[in-house]
């Protein structure tokens, strides 16, 4: 069932924007600033928080990992949160509801990068979600002519950001809370495991035992947490981490798509209907070590070769066309071999020993584990005939996530509606260059998640969650090419703001009025039969 309240409010929304832009489409200077001059530039100062020179990494616990939480705190306190860094790194920024006993929408993503990654990845959630709350509390006051209640800010840009007094943001707030956390790990460089921040607010990193993952020194999380983290007791403290699923509404997430499907369809945004299962695979090969040029072909128990044999299988089995018996392309089912080793890996001498790792994706878990059990067989068949000793260690399991339906509806109404509110916070110029992203607005596709987000650990606890998607250049992500234009950074924040609005703002007396009088035109039409 629609939010009727969500569909009214952004009416309302379009009619105030269209009066603060006015005909000759002027920006409004407060909006620019939240949507599009803020955000572009605080993703390009995280950039600069690196441990590395020359290049990005932000590991858990790392100096350049500690500074950039506390420049999204400082962040968090301009926009008018609550703020404080929990016990395993997570940034939280919270606005109380001015209405007792509301829920809050929860928003997310992760702040630490992948060694030599890209600015985006991760980040662009944290700061599109800061700006969005920022921009959605500017548009409830120009929606209550609450202007006039800012206090002095900042002449331009260059002298700081526009700063929301914590009262004043609570106040505005209505009908829900709003809850942003900048999680600590997801990439999980240190520890190997990833979900560290999101399963400690999901209450699910114990469950996982990740207490006891060791980075590279051999130091377990807990040790870590006691001796870089000052905590008494690991075990006691993640545990008080949870939250409640009960004060949550849903848990919304906005993140580069880290693909070419926006890209080739020339389009900024999309939403995502669910995230894809994952299994990894360790296979490790056993044959007999031996001189290169002294063993006959005949007689070798060549580890590579047979290695070589059960990754190209793997390949074939993953690319059977539907119409011969293989999956249909809409389960979205990827297959990789990403790590070889092989050992002694020496030009003169046949491997004794090889082990290589299968990552195999699928939109439903039944297709995905099918497809584990067909390697398996491949496995257990090629060596067989080969003479090789193998076996398969199965190193982890994700099973796919969907999106909720409601949720997934009402993002992809925000993102469609969100076109005056782009409009107030770009000037003519980057009106005209970014005239695909305006007009792409009004065409949201539908995506699946191949990658793993934190939405997943968070989706365990709180089902009730959706995702967007912003195109990235050429869709590459984990690298320093990773890149998004700054405009289409503006959409993202522009239609998240539009969701939030409806969702956690506006006034009961706003509504009311609005539903009899405010103009709702045939992008708002379409949107409601849609939904």
């Amino acid at each position: 069932m629609a939010d009727w309240r969500l569909l009214i409010t952004i009416a309302a929304c379009w009619a105030a924007i269209r009066l603060s832009v006015g005909e000759t489409h002027e920006p409004d200077p407060f909006l620019r600033r939240t949507l599009h001059v803020e955000p572009n530039k605080h993703l390009q100062h995280l950039e600069t928080i690196s441990d590395t020179e020359g290049s990005l990494a932000r590991t858990f616990f790392s100096p350049a990992h500690r500074r950039a939480a506390e420049q999204i705190k400082s962040w968090m306190q301009d926009t008018g949160m609550e703020t404080w860094i929990d016990a395993v790194g997570n940034v939280h920024g919270r606005i109380k509801a001015s209405r007792d006993g509301a829920q809050a929408v929860l928003l997310g993503s992760h702040y630490d990068t992948v060694l030599d990654g890209g600015a985006y990845d991760g980040a662009l959630g944290i700061i599109v979600g800061l700006a969005a709350v920022k921009g959605m509390l500017l548009t409830e006051l120009v929606q209550r002519g609450w202007l006039d209640r800012l206090p002095p800010q900042p002449a331009n840009d260059t002298d700081g950001d526009i700063v929301i007094p914590p009262t004043l943001a609570s106040s505005l707030l209505t009908h829900g809370s709003v809850h942003l956390v900048a999680f600590t790990d997801e990439e999980g460089v240190r520890f190997q495991s990833t979900f560290l921040g999101s399963r400690a607010v999901a209450g699910t990193l114990l469950k996982y035992n990740m207490l006891a993952s060791r980075d590279r020194s051999g130091n377990s999380l807990e040790q870590v947490l006691q001796d870089e983290g000052g905590v008494t007791d690991p075990r006691v403290a993640v545990a008080s981490l949870a939250l409640d699923p009960a004060t949550i509404s849903e848990y919304v997430e906005v993140h580069i798509e880290q693909g070419p499907v926006l890209v080739s369809r020339g389009l900024p945004l999309g939403v995502v209907a669910g995230i894809a299962g994952q299994t990894r695979l360790w296979v490790q090969v056993n044959g007999t070590q031996g001189h290169a040029g002294t063993v006959p072909m005949r007689n070798r128990r060549d580890a590579l070769v047979a290695s070589a044999e059960l990754i190209t299988a793997v390949e074939a089995l993953c690319t059977v066309p539907e119409s011969e018996g293989g999956v249909p392309e809409e389960e979205n089912l990827v297959c990789t071999v990403g790590e070889v080793k092989v050992w002694p890996g020496a030009s003169n001498v046949i491997s004794g020993h090889t082990g290589f790792s299968v990552d195999i994706r699928s939109k439903t878990d039944s297709v995905r584990n099918d497809v584990v059990k067909q390697v398996l067989q491949i496995v257990d068949g090629t060596c067989h005939r080969r003479g090789v000793d193998c076996s398969v260690d199965r190193k982890h399991d994700a099973e796919a996530v969907l999106s909720d339906p409601e949720v997934l509806r009402n993002m992809g109404a925000a993102a469609s509606m969100a076109k005056p509110l782009l409009l107030a916070a770009l000037t003519q110029e980057e009106v005209q260059r970014s005239s695909g992203t305006i007009e792409g607005l009004q065409s949201v596709p539908v995506l699946v998640s191949g990658a793993g987000h934190d939405a997943m650990a968070i989706a365990e606890k709180i089902p009730k969650m959706g995702m967007m998607f912003t195109r990235c250049r050429g869709g590459v992500s984990h690298s320093p090419l990773e890149y998004v234009e700054p405009e289409d950074v503006t959409a993202s924040t522009a239609a998240l703001a539009v969701y939030l609005w409806g969702r956690v703002a506006g006034s009961m007396e706003a509504e009311s009025e609005t539903a009899a009088t405010a103009p709702v035109d045939s992008g708002s039409s379409k949107v409601r039969d849609e939904l």
